[in-house]
C-alpha cells in the first residue's frame, strides 16, 4: 500500500478533543485523562483512518506500513506489558444508546503484528450484521470509527459500576482479574451496593476482595465522574495490583437498573426525601448565584423564619424543634438557588394550624407542596392549639397595629447605612471599614430584618384570608378569582413610581425634536455622552441624572450582587425611554386611575351581592362585614411589603458596590487576582480578609480559582424547577425525581394574577433589558419577574409568566395597570412561538395560542 498516515489519523489519547473524529468513548477517555483522572494511556486511530481504509474496498486487507508505525510509536510500548485494542464509534456510549457488546474488542496484544490482526477486527466488526442491525433500530448514522489502542492494566479485579441506580445508590459488580468475562456474561458478577455516602448496604464480593480503601476509591470516583461528565455514569474500571482504581470506559446511564431485589432482604430502604422548588425565590435569584451571595442568602433565610416565630411568641419548645430547619431553609443545586420545602413546610406545620399556614405559603409564594412530607409534630389538643393560636394572633394583631412604625424604623435603618456606604464615599476608607460595613450588612440581615419580614408575613396572611373568604362567598360560580379584581391599582404602591418618572422623561424626549432624534438614532452610550455635554440638554440631563439617583438601584436581578445597577450601567434606561418616547395615549397615571376606579365599582359590587350573607351558623357574621374590614388591610400590608423590597434592593446594591471597593483593595495587595473574585468569597471571609484576621491570606487567589471552575461547572447543569432527592443528596440528572412534569399537549393554564382578557402578539423576552424588542400592545411572556421589570409593563396589553405566585412582583405590577395576567405557566416560554398570537384569559388562568 502506497498511502500514508496523516497527523489526524493517529492521536495521542490526551489529545482527543473532537467527538466526531474519534468516536465518544475515546473523546470521554482523553477529557479524564486531561482532568488527571487514572486512565490508562494509549493512542487512537481515528475516523478519518477508518474511512480511507474502507475506500479501499476489499483491497484493504492490511494496515500500511506508515500507519502500522505511527500507532505503534505512539502506542503504550510493549515492553511494559500487552495493549487492548477497543472499538470507538461515532455514536457509541452516547446518552442514548451505548452499542453495549456490538463491537468488538481484543486483549492481549503483544506485538506490531497482533495490533495489525487487532485493529482489523474491530474495524471489521463495525460492518457485522449485528451492528447493522442495531443501527438501524436505534436510527444511529453511520458515522464511522475510531480505535483505541490501550496499555492493558494486570487487573486483580475489574467490573462496571453504575454511579446512581432508580433507588438512588450505587452498584459495583466485579469479578476476579479482567471484566471481558463478566461483560460477556460467561461468569457470575459479585456485587456491593453503596448509598450516597459511601456506606455499603450489599456485599457479597468472595471472601470480601475488596478492601475498604478500594471501595472508598469507587464511591470517590461514581460522585467525582458525575460532576466532571454531568450525570449518572456507566463506568468500567480496573483495580491495578498496585492498589489504584483505573478507568476504561465511562458513559451516561441510558437505562437505570434497580437494586430492590438486592436490598430489599438485606437492608430496609427507609429513605427520607426532601422537596425542592425554586418558587418565588427565582424571582429574586433567577440565575446561578456566587458564594457571596449564597453565604447572605442562607444566613438571611435561617434568621428571618427563626426571628418571626419568636416575634409571633410561638412556643419556646417549638422553636428548638424548628432549630434543624431553620438552618436548611434554602440549598444550592446547579449553583441555583432552592427552597427546601420540606423544611419550610416542618417549620409553618410545627405553628398552631400549621397546615393552613403551609397551604396560604405555597399560594403565596406559586410552590406545590401538597406532597410534600415532613416529621409529625409534637400532638397538641385542639384546645391548646386554639390557645396557643389565640397568644399569637394577639401578638401578630399588635406587630400589624404598629406594621407602619415598623417600616418606617426599617426605612430609616436602610437609609442610614445607604448614606454611610455611599459609593462616593468608599474609595477613602480603609479595608477595615470596608470589612465593617460588610459585617454591618449582614447584622441588618440576621438581626434586623423583622420589620421587613413582618410586612411580608401581613401581606401573606391578609391575602390568604381574603382569597379564602371569597371563594368561599364564590363557590361554585365562575367568580373564584374575584379578589384580584379587588387588587388592581392599589393607591400608593411604591413599584409604580419609577414607571411615572419614566413616563415624564419620555414626554421630555417627544416635546424636544432634537432630542427625540439623539435618543432614537445613538446608541445608549452616546445618549449618556451628548446629554451630558450638550447645554441644550442640561434640563432632561437633571432629570436623568435625578431618575438614575432615586430609582436606578432598582433593576432587574437587582439581589443579584453580581450584576451592576443603572447607576453603574444605565443603558438599558435609555432603551426604555426610547421604547416609552414611541407610545402614544393614556400616560401610566391615567390607566392607573382607571384601573383604580374599575376596583372601587368592583368593591361596591361584590359589597352588595354579599351583604346579608353570613359566613357559616356557627359564625354568624356577615361577609360584607369581613371584606370591608380585610380589604383595605390587605392593601396596607401590600403596601408595605413593596416598601421594604424597595430598601432591600438599595441595601443589596450598596452591599455591591462596598465589596467591589474591597476587591479593588486586596488586588492591590495581590491577594486576589481581579476585583470581582469577591464574588467567590463568602461574606466571612470578606470581613476576616479587610480586618487581617484571614487563616491563610496567600490561599486566597487559589480558593477563588478552584470555586470559579467548579461554579462553570455546577452553573451548566440545569436542574428542573421542583424535584425530590433523598435526604443529603445533591442534584444529578438520575438522581432527582422531577415533580408533575407537564405534558407538552395539555392546555396551558395557570394561576389568575390579574383578570381580563388580551389578545395579541405573544414576545419571550428572558431580560428586561431586552425590552426594546416590544411593540405596544405585545403579550410579554417570560420566565420570571422582579420589580425591576415594572418599567416594561406599561408597554403591554397581557403577562404570561412560567413561574411567580399571586404575591410575586409580577403580579402585583400587573393589577397596577389592570394588565391580564396569568402565572405559573409551566414551559410556556418553549410552548407559545414568538411572534404567535395568544389569548389571555386572566380570569381563569388560560393561555390559548391562536395562531
Amino acid at each position: 500500500m502506497t498511502a500514508t498516515a496523516t497527523r489526524s489519523e493517529v492521536l495521542d489519547l490526551a489529545d482527543c478533543h473532537d467527538v466526531a473524529l474519534v468516536g465518544e468513548k475515546a473523546h470521554t477517555l482523553g477529557r479524564l485523562l486531561r482532568a488527571g483522572y487514572n486512565v490508562p494511556p494509549g493512542a487512537v486511530l481515528t475516523a478519518e483512518a477508518f474511512a480511507r481504509h474502507h475506500s479501499c474496498g476489499t483491497a484493504c486487507g492490511a494496515l500500511d506500513d506508515c500507519t502500522l508505525d505511527s500507532l505503534a510509536a505512539a502506542s503504550p510500548s510493549f515492553v511494559s506489558g500487552p495493549v487492548v485494542v477497543r472499538s470507538s464509534a461515532i455514536g457509541e456510549d452516547g446518552a442514548a444508546q451505548s452499542f453495549a457488546g456490538q463491537l468488538e474488542s481484543v486483549l492481549n496484544v503483544r506485538d506490531a503484528a497482533a495490533l495489525e490482526r487487532a485493529v482489523l477486527v474491530v474495524w471489521a466488526s463495525y460492518s457485522s450484521d449485528r451492528v447493522q442491525f442495531y443501527r438501524q433500530a436505534r436510527g444511529v448514522a453511520d458515522a464511522g470509527m475510531g480505535v483505541i489502542v490501550q496499555q492493558q492494566v494486570e487487573a486483580r479485579a475489574a467490573g462496571v459500576m453504575f454511579t446512581s441506580t432508580v433507588e438512588g445508590h450505587m452498584l459495583v459488580e466485579l469479578t476476579a482479574g479482567l471484566a471481558d468475562r463478566l461483560v460477556a456474561g460467561e461468569v457470575d458478577a459479585e456485587r456491593i451496593v453503596l448509598n450516597r455516602a459511601g456506606h455499603a448496604l450489599v456485599r457479597d464480593d468472595h471472601s470480601e476482595r475488596m478492601s475498604e480503601d478500594v471501595i472508598a476509591q469507587l464511591h470517590r470516583l461514581a460522585l467525582s465522574l458525575e460532576r466532571e461528565l454531568g450525570g449518572p455514569q456507566d463506568v468500567e474500571w480496573a483495580l491495578a495490583a498496585n492498589g489504584i482504581v483505573y478507568v476504561v470506559q465511562s458513559r451516561a446511564i441510558t437505562a437505570p437498573v434497580s437494586v430492590a431485589s438486592l436490598i430489599g432482604e438485606t437492608v430496609p430502604v427507609s429513605v427520607r426525601r426532601v422537596a425542592w422548588s425554586n418558587a418565588n425565590i427565582n424571582e429574586n435569584y433567577p440565575r446561578p448565584v456566587t458564594p457571596l451571595l449564597y453565604s447572605i442568602a442562607t444566613a438571611g433565610y435561617a434568621n428571618y423564619f427563626r426571628n418571626l416565630t419568636v416575634a409571633f411568641g410561638v412556643a419556646e419548645w417549638r422553636i428548638e424543634a424548628m432549630e434543624r430547619a431553620f438552618r436548611r431553609i434554602i440549598g444550592a443545586h446547579g449553583a441555583r438557588m432552592y427552597y427546601n420545602l420540606s423544611a419550610i413546610h416542618s417549620v409553618l406545620r410545627l405553628a398552631p394550624f400549621g397546615r393552613a399556614l403551609a397551604a396560604s405559603f405555597d399560594e403565596f409564594v406559586g410552590a406545590d407542596g401538597r406532597d410534600v412530607k415532613t416529621e409529625t409534630p409534637r400532638s397538641v389538643s385542639t384546645a391548646g392549639q386554639v390557645l396557643e393560636a389565640a397568644r399569637i394572633v394577639a401578638r401578630a394583631g399588635w406587630h400589624f397595629a404598629t406594621l407602619d412604625q415598623r417600616v418606617r424604623r426599617f426605612e430609616r435603618r436602610a437609609d442610614d447605612f445607604a448614606t454611610r456606604a455611599d459609593p462616593a464615599r468608599l474609595a477613602g476608607l480603609t479595608n477595615t471599614e470596608l470589612g465593617e460595613l460588610i459585617a454591618e450588612f449582614m447584622d441588618i440581615r440576621r438581626r434586623h430584618w423583622v420589620d421587613a419580614s413582618l410586612a411580608d408575613a401581613a401581606s401573606m396572611l391578609c391575602y390568604g384570608a381574603l382569597a379564602g373568604l371569597l371563594r368561599r362567598a364564590y363557590a361554585g360560580t365562575e367568580r373564584n378569582d374575584i379578589h384580584t379584581s379587588l387588587l388592581k391599582a392599589i393607591p400608593g404602591v411604591v413599584s409604580g413610581e419609577p414607571v411615572l418618572a419614566l413616563w415624564e422623561l419620555s414626554r421630555a424626549v417627544r416635546a424636544d425634536r432634537r432630542l427625540h432624534g439623539v435618543v432614537e438614532r445613538e446608541s445608549p452610550n452616546k445618549v449618556m455622552e451628548v446629554v451630558a455635554t450638550d447645554e441644550r440638554f442640561a434640563s432632561f440631563h437633571r432629570g436623568l441624572t435625578k431618575y438614575l439617583d432615586d430609582w436606578g438601584f432598582r433593576c432587574s436581578e437587582e439581589l443579584m450582587l453580581d450584576t451592576p445597577s443603572f447607576q453603574e450601567d444605565p443603558a438599558p434606561v435609555i432603551d426604555m425611554l426610547r421604547a416609552y418616547a414611541r407610545v402614544e395615549g393614556p400616560s401610566p397615571a391615567e390607566s392607573m386611575r382607571h384601573q383604580a376606579a374599575e376596583r372601587e365599582l368592583e368593591t361596591s359590587r361584590v359589597l352588595e351581592e354579599l351583604r346579608g350573607r353570613l359566613v357559616s351558623r356557627r359564625l354568624p357574621v356577615g361577609y360584607a362585614a369581613i371584606v370591608r374590614a380585610l380589604l383595605p388591610r390587605t392593601h396596607a400590608a401590600i403596601r408595605y411589603r413593596e416598601r421594604v423590597r424597595l430598601k432591600q434592593a438599595l441595601l443589596y446594591s450598596r452591599c455591591r458596590r462596598i465589596v467591589l471597593a474591597l476587591g479593588e483593595a486586596l488586588m492591590t495587595r495581590e491577594m486576589i487576582a481581579r476585583a470581582d473574585d469577591v464574588f467567590f468569597l463568602t461574606a466571612d471571609e470578606l470581613t476576616e480578609a479587610a480586618s487581617g484576621g484571614a487563616f491563610l491570606p496567600a490561599a486566597t487567589s487559589a480558593v477563588v480559582a478552584v470555586r470559579r471552575a467548579e461554579y462553570e461547572r455546577a452553573s451548566a447543569l440545569n436542574p428542573p424547577d421542583a424535584f425530590t432527592l433523598a435526604e443529603g443528596e445533591y442534584f444529578s440528572p438520575c438522581a432527582a425525581r422531577p415533580v408533575a412534569p407537564d405534558e407538552s399537549d395539555a392546555p396551558m393554564r395557570g394561576m389568575s394574577a390579574c383578570g381580563g382578557h388580551a389578545r395579541g402578539r405573544a414576545t419571550i423576552l428572558s431580560s428586561a433589558t431586552e425590552a426594546e424588542r416590544l411593540a405596544a400592545g405585545d403579550i410579554l411572556v417570560t420566565r420570571q419577574t422582579d420589580p425591576g421589570w415594572a418599567p416594561v409593563f406599561f408597554l403591554i396589553s397581557g403577562l404570561v409568566i412560567e413561574r411567580g405566585g399571586m404575591l410575586s412582583h409580577g403580579a402585583i405590577i400587573a393589577r397596577e395597570f389592570g394588565i391580564p395576567c396569568v402565572v405559573g405557566v409551566k414551559n410556556a416560554m418553549k410552548r407559545i412561538p414568538s411572534g404567535a398570537t395568544i389569548e389571555v384569559d386572566g380570569g381563569r388562568g388560560a393561555v390559548h395560542v391562536v395562531d
